[in-house]
């Protein structure tokens, strides 16, 4: 079995989201590891299967689709039962790279199933938009052809598996409550890692880190937060990474993930946060032509292009 390359996962996130790949990318070499462990053990039986189905879909040779969607949110109508029986509650996620001082605010619409994430470009200044669809289609604007356009790149099942890897080592969380709640969506035929850390709110729980602690991975507190003197903080007791922690609110809702990285001879310094709040919001997907990114037939099919 050939195993992806790590760069071309961080690639392919920075397509995703610009703000959160910077910190991922710093985050990729520590995480390899941990990683290409649970792929061997989980990949295997799917890159097959993965192989298959991907030959199956592969049309026009990577060219876009000659008419586009007359809808904007056709995954809505694909396991919408299922899906909302597991994202139950809107959600806004502010992202924060301390080293670039940028900002990306993420909104999660549970009734439209769909999330939006506006930011700066680092580049020009200049707003971005950007959308993900039930289904994990990443939704943005290419301003060459004045059109949306989507792309299915991240909704494979072994994009699926690599990418909670990298960011469940880099923001140390305890890998089985993801899995576990990954199996349980594959048997009802839904793909976890769909919005990425936006899942994290509905599968990590307190005690998910109280179970850890016997292997000294966390320290437990009560701290104020968000004007409520019941927030529960879980440092990260690893060398490297003091000053991290994840937190939960007085409901037990995670808060926030707060990594700190301190003179890694690797990673060198630096610091991701993801902010959490439970609030309404209301998400409007565009209709948007598909198309097929480069190197997209070779990774879904699971190889890595560089041993080709």
């Amino acid at each position: 079995m050939k195993t992806i390359s790590f760069v071309l996962v961080v690639m392919f996130l920075t397509i995703w989201n610009t703000t959160e790949a910077q910190f991922l990318k710093k985050l990729k070499e520590q995480a390899q590891n941990a990683a290409e462990r649970t792929l061997l053990d989980k990949t295997d039986e799917k890159v097959s299967e993965e192989t298959e189905k991907a030959i199956d879909g592969l049309v026009n040779n990577g060219k876009p689709a000659e008419k586009p969607e007359s809808f904007a949110n056709p995954s809505k109508e694909i396991h919408t039962d299922k899906k909302r029986a597991f994202y139950t509650h809107d959600i806004i996620v502010k992202t924060f790279d301390k080293e670039k001082q940028a900002y990306t605010t993420s909104y999660f619409d549970a009734n439209e199933i769909a999330m939006q994430s506006n930011w700066d470009d680092p580049n020009t200044g200049k707003p971005k938009t950007s959308y993900v669809d039930s289904e994990g289609y990443f939704i943005s604007y290419n301003e060459s052809k004045g059109r949306f356009e989507k792309s299915n790149l991240l909704s494979s099942g072994v994009m699926a598996m690599m990418a909670p890897n990298i960011m469940i080592s880099g923001y140390k969380l305890p890998p089985g409550p993801f899995w576990e709640t990954s199996e349980k969506l594959d048997e009802q035929g839904l793909n976890l890692n769909t919005f990425m850390f936006i899942e994290f709110a509905f599968i990590y729980q307190p005690n998910h880190f109280r179970q850890e602690m016997n292997a000294a991975n966390y320290t437990e507190s009560k701290i104020s937060c968000r004007g409520t003197p019941d927030c529960t903080k879980f440092n990260v007791e690893e060398n490297g990474y003091e000053g991290s922690y994840i937190l939960f609110d007085e409901q037990d809702r995670l808060a926030e993930i707060n990594i700190i990285v301190k003179d890694d001879a690797a990673l060198g310094s630096g610091e991701g946060k993801l902010e959490f709040f439970y609030e309404p919001c209301e998400v409007s997907l565009p209709a948007a032509t598909e198309i097929k990114q480069p190197g997209q037939e070779l990774f879904l099919k699971g190889l890595d292009p560089g041993n080709n």
